[in-house]
């Protein structure tokens, strides 16, 4: 099997390697696991905090806004794309390839519109309902967001987002649930303290551990498979 045959077999990708593998950061690994790690690290935080907050009885007076919590997970989000980015220029400066890779583009295309449309609206319920029922939405609008790129980025990006999908449709329906709107057959399940620490809970799930497992166990580097 030739190299190029070799490199797109171990990203999931068919056909030619230029469509849809092309471009497209060896260095994905890394980037899974360093921006679970990250997400892990926050949402732990932002969970202690809040229930500490919740013993002490000083929720109102010390607990984190929902505005500035919103802030701290944009945070996340730009250091997860500045440390994708690095990795993305440190690997094409070592193999000679243009940066950005052509396959950005092209995956940007695809999953810009859900990123976008998750992102407003789950702000929107954030700041309106609750900080669960938002979060929620993140998780499910990304997981729609990495089916998106199904035809222009390799197999293990979609793969991912069939697991991120159904746990952020799952988080919504259990963040929604309540007396007035019970669960079909299940009615309404037990929940947290505070729907900030199912947020935190969601997030660091959705974001963070699943990703981070994934990336672990199923994403292979391609320094370690060619």
């Amino acid at each position: 099997m030739s190299g190029e045959g070799a490199a797109a077999k171990s990203h999931g990708a068919t056909g030619p390697l230029s469509g849809r593998a092309s471009g497209y950061p060896g260095s994905l690994r890394s980037s899974l696991l360093g921006g679970g790690i990250l997400v892990l690290i926050l949402s732990s935080v932002l969970f202690l905090r809040e229930h500490s907050d919740l013993e002490r009885g000083t929720v109102g007076s010390t607990g984190i806004r929902e505005i500035d919590w919103i802030a701290c997970w944009l945070i996340a989000m730009v250091l997860v794309a500045i440390y994708s980015g690095f990795l993305m220029l440190r690997e094409s400066r070592s193999e000679g390839t243009p940066f950005p890779p052509k396959g950005l583009k092209k995956v940007l295309r695809a999953c810009w519109v859900p990123m976008l449309i998750g992102g407003i609206v789950g702000t929107v319920l954030v700041i309106s309902l609750t900080p669960a029922v938002g979060a929620a939405f993140w998780a499910a609008c990304f997981g729609v967001a990495l089916l998106a790129t199904r035809g222009s980025a390799p197999r293990v990006i979609s793969r991912l987002g069939w697991l991120i999908l159904p746990s952020g449709l799952m988080a919504v329906a259990y963040s929604w649930s309540d007396g007035m709107h019970p669960l079909p057959l299940l009615g309404v399940p037990e929940h947290l303290e505070s729907p900030m620490l199912e947020a935190d809970l969601i997030m660091g799930v959705c974001f963070g551990l699943i990703p981070l497992v994934y990336g672990a166990i199923f994403v292979k580097d391609t320094k370690t498979s060619r």
